[in-house]
C-alpha cells in the first residue's frame, strides 16, 4: 500500500468501533474497489502503524483480522500481500469446469494426465450401475485458471455409452460438450459430497502446495435426465484458492433434501 493510498485512511477515534477493525474495514474496501490489487504488497506492520497514526499492536490486530478472513496473505520472511480472490464453484447448475470458467470470464486450461479404458474399482462400478465386465474410460486432468492449478479431477465414463471418447482432445474441449454433441448424453443432475482432506505428495506436486495442505474433496455421480448415471467423478480442490457455496431449501412438511448444488469461487 502506498502513502497515497494511506492518506485516505481516516480512523474515527471517537467511535465505539475498535481502531483495528476500522483499519481492517478500510483496507478491505480498498481491495474491493481495486485501489489495492491482488498480489500487491502491504507495508510492514510498523510502517502501517506509523502512517495510520496507531500503535503497532493495533496494526497487528488489523492485519490478523484481514489474514483470518482471507483478504491478505502472509508470506513468512517476505511480507504481507493482497490475496488472490477465491473462485466460487457453482453446484446449483451442473457445469463442467471449462463451462464454468467461461461463464466467469476466466482463462482455463487442462492437462490430461491419464486417459485409458479400464475395469473400474467397486465404488465406481456400483455408482455407474455397471456389471462385473463393464469397462469405463478413466480421465485424469489437472485443471488451471491462468497459471494457477486449482484442481485435480478424475472422471469415469461407461465405455459402452461413449466408445471412442478416449480419443477426443480433452485438453482443448469440454467433456460435457463432447458427451452431449457426439454421444447425445446431456447431463441433468448430480449428487455429490464434500469433505476436507489433506494433499498427499502427488497432489501437492501437481497443485503447487505443501504436502498436508488443506484441500476440498468432491465426489459424486452425474446423471442424464432419465436418471441414467453417466459420470462418476472425484475432484481435489485447493482450499486456499476455492470455496464452496451451498444453497439449501427447506420444504415444509417434508424432510429436507440433502442434494445441495455446489459452486466454485476464487477468493
Amino acid at each position: 500500500m502506498t502513502s497515497t493510498a494511506l492518506a485516505t485512511i481516516d480512523l474515527d477515534r471517537q467511535s465505539p468501533v475498535p481502531l483495528y477493525f476500522q483499519l481492517a474495514a478500510t483496507i478491505r474496501a480498498k481491495i474491493a474497489t481495486g485501489t489495492l490489487e491482488a498480489g500487491q504488497q502491504l507495508p510492514a506492520e510498523r510502517d502501517l502503524a506509523r502512517e495510520a497514526g496507531i500503535s503497532r499492536m493495533t496494526a497487528r490486530q488489523a492485519l490478523a483480522e484481514l489474514a483470518h478472513a482471507g483478504d491478505i496473505e502472509v508470506r513468512h520472511g517476505i511480507g504481507t500481500f493482497v490475496a488472490v480472490p477465491k473462485l466460487t464453484h457453482d453446484a446449483v447448475h451442473l457445469l463442467g469446469f471449462t463451462e464454468e470458467m467461461e461463464g466467469l470470464g476466466g482463462d482455463v486450461s487442462s492437462r490430461v494426465l491419464e486417459c485409458d479404458v479400464i475395469l473400474p474399482p467397486p465404488e465406481v462400478r456400483e455408482g455407474l450401475h455397471l456389471g462385473a465386465d463393464g469397462r469405463v474410460i478413466r480421465i485424469v486432468r489437472l485443471r488451471s485458471t491462468g497459471a494457477a492449478p486449482l484442481l485435480l479431477e478424475t472422471s469415469y465414463i461407461p465405455h459402452a455409452r461413449c466408445p471412442g471418447l478416449e480419443e477426443e482432445d480433452l485438453e482443448r474441449q469440454s467433456l460435457y460438450r463432447i458427451l452431449e454433441q457426439r454421444f447425445g448424453l446431456r447431463l441433468h443432475d448430480a449428487r455429490q459430497t464434500i469433505e476436507a482432506t489433506a494433499a498427499n505428495a502427488y497432489e501437492s506436486e501437481l497443485l503447487g502446495v505443501d504436502a498436508g495442505a488443506p484441500m476440498l474433496l468432491l465426489r459424486g455421480v452425474a446423471s442424464a435426465a432419465g436418471g441414467e448415471p453417466i459420470e462418476w467423478f472425484k475432484a481435489i480442490y485447493r482450499a486456499d484458492r476455492v470455496r464452496i457455496a451451498v444453497e439449501s431449501r427447506r420444504e415444509h412438511g417434508l424432510l429436507p433434501e440433502l442434494s445441495h448444488p455446489l459452486s466454485m469461487m476464487l477468493t
